[in-house]
C-alpha cells in the first residue's frame, strides 16, 4: 500500500530572514518548514499528501506534533553550534532527558508495537539500567455509529520491566516486558468527582454503575469483542536495537528499530496475536543552562490485517515531544506532547483514531544512579483516549553512574 504522504528535502544556501511558521502551510496540500538561520546550509522539509482528507488527517497528527521540533533539533546537531551556546554549561546527565515511559493506554491501541518513548542518548560500553514503571488507567468511552459500537469501562494496570545494555560505545539493546491486570477497579467515584471539581467533562460517568469492568466492540451488528472478567496477562514483549548517529555540546540523536513478540493473549486484549516492526528516531537538546527537550518520531508496521477481524492500518506514524524544567539538581518538571495515527483506519470512532494527549509530572533524582518520576496524563482530544492515567517509575543504572 503506497504511504498518503511524500518527504522531500532541498539543501540550500544560506537565507535571512526565513519566517519559520509563515512556511508551513496547514492546508494538507503540503508544508514547507524554512528555518531562519544565516550563515549555515539550510535544509528545507517538503511534505505533501497525496490521498485524501482523512490521510491527511492521520498525516497531520505526525506532522504537526513533530516535525518542527525534530526539524530544529536535527539542524542544530548537523551543523556546528551558533555562537550563544558558549554560553551553554553543558551537563551531560543523561536522566534529564528521559521521557516519560507511557504511550495511549487504550487497550485496543496498546496491543501494538508502537515503542515506548526513548532518551537519545546511549549507554556506554557494558553500562546498563534497569526500569521498573506501573501505569494505572480507568477510563469510560461509549461510542457508536451506523455500523459500529464500543463499550469501554475498564480500570488496567501495566506493569512493564524494561533493560537497556550498551553493546559498545554506538550500539545498544534494549527489553522490555509487560504484565497486564483488567479490572472494574476502585477509582471510578475519584475520577468523576476529579472531572466534577475541575469543570472537565463527565462524559456518561454520573450514570453508569461504578467500578466495572466492560470491554465491547461490535462491527456490522456482529460482537467481535466481548470482555466482562478481571484478568492478568502477559504482554507482548519488544525487543529494540539502537545506533547512535550524533553526539555533540548540546544535541544528542539515535536511530532505533523493534520487533514487537506476540507473547500475549489476544483474546485477554494483552496482545494483537502478531509480529509488529517499528522504527523511530530520537533526540535530546539541551536548550540553556536549565531546559532539556527530547522528541521521538517513528512509524510502526502492523504484522496483520486484522485484529479480531476488526480491520486494521498497514502502519501507523507516531511520536512525542518532551520539555524539562531543571528546578534543582535533583528535581525537574516535565511535560510531553505525544500522539499517533490511527491502527484502525476503516474505523470512524472517535476512540479508534488519531490521538493526541499530555503527560506532566516531575522527576526526582534520588542518587547519582536512581531516579523516580511521577505523572499523570490527561486525554486533550477528548474521547480519542483514556481519560486519566497515572505513572510511577523507577530506574536504576548498574554502572557508569
Amino acid at each position: 500500500m503506497r504511504p498518503p504522504w511524500k518527504v522531500e528535502v532541498q539543501i540550500l544556501p544560506s537565507l535571512q530572514g526565513c519566517n519559520l511558521l509563515g512556511q508551513c502551510r496547514s492546508n494538507c496540500r503540503g508544508a514547507n518548514i524554512c528555518p531562519s538561520f544565516v550563515g549555515r546550509k539550510i535544509y528545507i522539509f517538503s511534505f505533501g499528501t497525496i490521498k485524501n482528507a482523512d490521510s491527511c488527517k492521520a498525516v497531520g497528527v505526525f506532522l504537526c506534533l513533530l516535525v518542527l521540533p525534530l526539524l530544529s533539533g536535527y539542524l542544530v546537531a548537523a551543523e556546528n553550534l551558533d555562537s550563544n551556546s558558549d554560553d551553554i554549561i553543558v551537563n551531560n546527565n543523561t536522566a534529564y532527558f528521559h521521557p516519560f515511559e507511557t504511550r495511549d493506554q487504550n487497550l485496543f491501541n496498546l496491543i501494538h508495537g508502537q515503542a515506548l518513548p526513548t532518551n537519545a542518548r546511549l549507554n556506554k560500553k557494558s553500562q546498563s539500567w534497569w526500569s521498573t514503571s506501573l501505569i494505572t488507567t480507568n477510563t469510560l468511552n461509549i461510542q457508536s455509529n451506523n455500523n459500529e459500537n464500543i463499550y469501554l469501562d475498564y480500570e488496567a494496570y501495566r506493569f512493564n520491566l524494561a533493560y537497556q545494555y550498551g553493546l559498545d560505545e554506538n550500539w545498544n539493546i534494549k527489553f522490555d516486558i509487560p504484565l497486564i491486570h483488567q479490572s472494574g477497579g476502585i477509582f471510578d467515584s475519584s475520577i468523576d468527582k476529579w472531572h466534577d471539581f475541575f469543570g472537565l467533562p463527565r462524559g456518561q460517568r454520573p450514570i453508569t454503575e461504578h467500578n466495572q469492568y466492560d470491554v465491547q466492540y461490535d462491527l456490522s451488528s456482529q460482537s467481535l469483542v466481548d470482555l466482562n472478567e478481571d484478568n492478568t496477562a502477559l504482554g507482548d514483549i519488544q525487543i529494540a536495537i539502537a545506533r547512535s548517529v550524533i553526539e555533540n555540546k548540546t544535541t544528542t540523536m539515535s536511530l532505533w528499530a523493534s520487533v514487537k513478540l506476540p507473547t500475549g493473549d489476544k483474546d485477554k486484549l494483552s496482545g494483537n496475536g502478531a509480529t509488529d516492526f517499528s522504527a523511530w528516531a530520537a533526540i535530546n537538546h539541551q536548550l540553556n543552562n536549565n531546559w532539556r527537550v527530547n522528541l521521538n518520531a517513528g512509524a510502526v508496521a502492523l504484522g496483520d490485517d486484522t485484529y479480531q477481524d476488526i480491520p486494521l492500518s498497514d502502519y501507523a506514524l507516531y511520536g512525542h515531544v518532551m520539555l524539562a524544567w531543571l528546578v534543582t539538581e535533583n528535581i525537574n518538571l516535565k511535560v510531553q506532547l505525544q500522539g499517533h495515527s490511527s491502527y484502525y483506519d476503516k474505523s470512524q470512532l472517535d476512540i479508534l483514531s488519531d490521538t493526541y494527549f499530555l503527560t506532566f509530572g516531575t522527576a526526582i533524582k534520588i542518587n547519582n544512579c536512581q531516579q523516580l518520576d511521577f505523572a499523570i496524563s490527561e486525554d486533550i482530544k477528548v474521547d480519542s483516549s483514556p481519560d486519566i492515567s497515572l505513572l510511577i517509575s523507577w530506574r536504576s543504572y548498574t554502572s557508569h553512574c
